[in-house]
């Protein structure tokens, strides 16, 4: 990233980590273009206004970057900030972005927002589960064009992030959810995207559905027990998916379609997945999703041996 003299850019101060060296910036306007979320230091801000939603100005940063909740801690470093930050005297992440509005109980989902959905500020709404399950828009985006086809399966559809892709891609969409609240948080968010005329919705369990249903891709991503699951080395499919068994997911959806396509955590067994792709006798194809050099998940592709579009 290169460094523009003389240049600066403006945005919403959304907080200011507690040892006042780098600020966390939403919706920065640079000459480079508009990042969602970025990091400015504060030796760099020329002027901050609290008393109307936090609005600053600052010369274009360094490094403009997404600001992911997987980071390592900020650098510690040593700054005399300036007195219109002193003010925010130990003001943390926490407390600022508390004031900014509705958040979720972690604010480092808070700080992606425009990561899981570009068009959050036009309405788009989660519960709590669903800031830290929904899968980011742009490998949403990436997953639909790879299974793009006549008719697609979201059997665990969540708040609608997929379902959302999906319609953009597929001549029609068949989400399932198990929960009433969320299926019309998704049903709402595919409003916002102006979608929900090709997507159809069912309230219900995909297991006990999925006799009845046929379809040309299934797109599986159930429940995986919580954010816990980072903590476990291997990721068992069978035993660590909150309750459902992942190898009856998977046996479930290919009786409704030859290709399957199974987002999965990033610490997921690949010879486990591996193995049930030669349990069923089908190809696989594994593909290690990564956003801004962070691992975020393993999308398993059973079938798919030829086009589906």
């Amino acid at each position: 990233m290169c460094t523009v003299e003389r240049t600066s850019c403006g945005g919403v101060l959304r907080a200011i980590d507690a040892d006042q060296v780098h600020a966390i910036v939403d919706l920065l306007e640079t000459p480079l273009g508009i990042y969602p979320c970025a990091t400015v230091r504060t030796r760099d801000l020329l002027w901050a206004d609290l008393g109307r939603d936090w609005s600053l100005s600052a010369p274009l940063p360094v490094r403009p970057e997404w600001v992911d909740g997987d980071d390592d801690e900020l650098e510690n470093v040593s700054v005399t900030p300036s007195p219109d930050v002193q003010a925010l005297h130990g003001l943390g992440i926490g407390a600022a972005t508390a004031a900014a509005g509705s958040t979720p109980a972690n604010e480092k989902y808070f700080v992606q927002r425009y990561m899981l959905f570009s068009r959050y500020d036009e309405g788009v709404q989660l519960d709590d589960e669903g800031w830290f399950s929904v899968t980011p828009e742009v490998l949403a985006r990436h997953i639909a064009e790879r299974c793009r086809c006549d008719l697609i399966l979201d059997a665990f559809a969540g708040v609608g992030g997929n379902a959302i892709q999906f319609a953009f891609e597929c001549e029609r969409v068949l989400a399932i959810e198990l929960d009433r609240p969320r299926l019309l948080l998704a049903q709402h968010n595919a409003r916002v995207y102006e979608v929900a005329d090709r997507i159809e919705w069912m309230h219900g369990d995909f297991l006990a559905l999925a006799p009845s249903l046929k379809a040309d891709v299934v797109f599986l991503s159930p429940p995986w027990g919580g954010p816990e699951y980072t903590q476990a080395k291997t990721f068992d499919l069978v035993t660590m998916m909150g309750g459902l068994d992942g190898a009856e997911i998977l046996r479930a959806a290919l009786r409704i379609a030859p290709n399957v396509a199974y987002f999965l955590p990033r610490n997921a067994d690949e010879r486990q997945i591996a193995q049930l792709a030669a349990e069923a006798g089908v190809p696989v194809e594994i593909e290690r999703c990564r956003l801004n050099g962070h691992p975020k998940g393993i999308m398993a592709y059973f079938g798919f041996e030829q086009e589906v579009g």
